[in-house]
């Protein structure tokens, strides 16, 4: 019996233990991404889910060229940044993320300072807030000018408590890594704020030391928002040059500076003369997607790469972007119409569900044809100039006529044989005068 006993043990144990681990795991999480991927603009405001509060144009916190770069930061070198003036009166921006009312917030971001005023003293421009629509701002990074050239960078927990800084001499034109942390403790107003200052390389595991800490200060019920402050009320760095880029947040340190956010979109898409209504299933095909942000010139935030099964269906991952921004979304093909979706969306949760075979009026416009009772992309584009025209026609006809077999972009029915069925559509499609269709 006593061995049985042993023998259950040994088999149950590894096996809660595990069990308990994989349940840590899945509520240790990345929270929040923003790589400010998107174009050059006066203000943050209405990107990524960013809200101002205040409207003093044209002191907005605006997105500049290029970004910040930091060698092995997963947020280093993607798209732009954000820039900071700290005018006398300018703006707060607030974007949101999944409250977290216990365990420990990470917050990680580059940042790189410019230029100090000469009437420069000490503040900050980015901290973290409480969830909601209530103000609590906790956690807030502070410079502090030591001369034009250098300064010091501290924390400090909320409005009440004090400003503790590093000893660590920082020079302008640099750009940093700072991670900060505020840990949920038990007990009253004990909480812990940290920051790590990195000026290379990223420690694989949470150091043992931080740069400084403070848990001076009232403590925070609940932290649901990042904020931004390019208000000279806000802080004492008047007429000081900031800018910040690589905002990460997570539970963990590993979540926070190791893990990507994979945005994927769900498509259903089927291609004319891949897809037979007879059978209502098509011939698999890889296609792409491509994300254009929503304004002139309408630029590539990020682009991928999947087969579409027989039904139409293809889940297109992409690692360049976040949530809540506005893309047009895209789909080519070998030789396909480009085809653009008719407004703008936006994921959310990671995901966003895009199904052209439901209707004309989910692409711009209306830029699909019917086949049985499906909607699919056009084809016949084997220059892929956006356009089928007689220069397809010829193309067709001409590896036709010698039989062309094989992956062919001329094969426009996608049974490997270029022949008369892949002429007349390419012709027909040809004399309907079918071309891309976009803003």
């Amino acid at each position: 019996m006593k061995k049985m006993i042993l023998n259950l043990k040994q088999t149950v144990l590894p096996v809660i233990l595990f069990t308990i681990l994989i349940c840590n795991n899945s509520f240790s999480q990345t929270l929040f991404v923003e790589n400010f991927n998107y174009p050059v603009r006066d203000s943050i405001e209405y990107n990524g889910g960013w809200n101002l509060s205040g409207s003093n144009t044209p002191n907005n916190i605006k997105v500049v060229s290029p970004g910040l770069n930091y060698p092995g930061y997963t947020g280093s070198g993607i798209g732009n940044c954000v820039s900071f003036s700290n005018p006398v009166s300018g703006d707060i921006a607030l974007n949101a993320f999944s409250n977290q009312t216990s365990g420990t917030v990470y917050l990680s971001f580059l940042i790189r300072v410019d230029s100090l005023s000469a009437s420069a003293t000490e503040g900050y421009n980015i901290c973290l807030d409480a969830a909601g629509a209530s103000t609590n701002l906790n956690t807030h990074f502070f410079i502090k000018k030591i001369n034009s050239s250098t300064f010091y960078a501290g924390v400090r927990k909320s409005y009440d408590g004090t400003i503790n800084y590093s000893p660590m001499v920082l020079s302008k034109n640099t750009t940093y890594l700072i991670v900060c942390t505020y840990t949920y403790l038990s007990g009253t107003d004990n909480d812990l704020c940290k920051i790590y200052i990195n000026t290379s390389g990223i420690p694989a595991t949470e150091p043992a030391v931080p740069s400084v800490t403070s848990t001076s200060g009232t403590d925070i019920t609940s932290i649901g928002e990042v904020a931004f402050s390019n208000s000279f009320i806000e802080n004492g760095l008047l007429g000081s040059s900031v800018k910040i880029d690589g905002i990460r947040i997570g539970t963990t340190w590993n979540n926070t500076l190791f893990q990507s956010i994979n945005v994927q979109l769900n498509l259903k898409a089927l291609i004319q003369g891949f897809y037979s209504g007879v059978n209502d299933k098509m011939i698999k095909d890889t296609a792409r997607v491509v994300l254009r942000y929503n304004l002139s010139p309408y630029s590539i935030a990020d682009s991928s790469k999947v087969v579409l099964d027989s039904n139409g269906n293809g889940n297109f991952t992409f690692t360049k972007i976040g949530n809540l921004t506005p893309y047009y979304i895209v789909v080519k093909h070998r030789n396909t119409i480009e085809t653009w979706s008719k407004t703008p969306n936006e994921f959310q949760n990671n995901s966003y569900n895009l199904d052209i075979l439901s209707g004309p009026d989910i692409v711009y416009g209306n830029n699909v044809i019917q086949v049985g009772s499906k909607y699919c992309l056009y084809n016949g584009d084997v220059n892929q100039d956006r356009s089928v025209d007689l220069n397809d026609v010829v193309a067709v006809n001409n590896n036709a006529s010698v039989f062309a077999t094989g992956y062919k972009i001329t094969d426009v029915t996608g049974d490997n044989y270029t022949d008369l069925t892949d002429l007349i559509l390419s012709n027909n499609n040809a004399s309907k005068f079918i071309l891309t269709l976009k803003p």
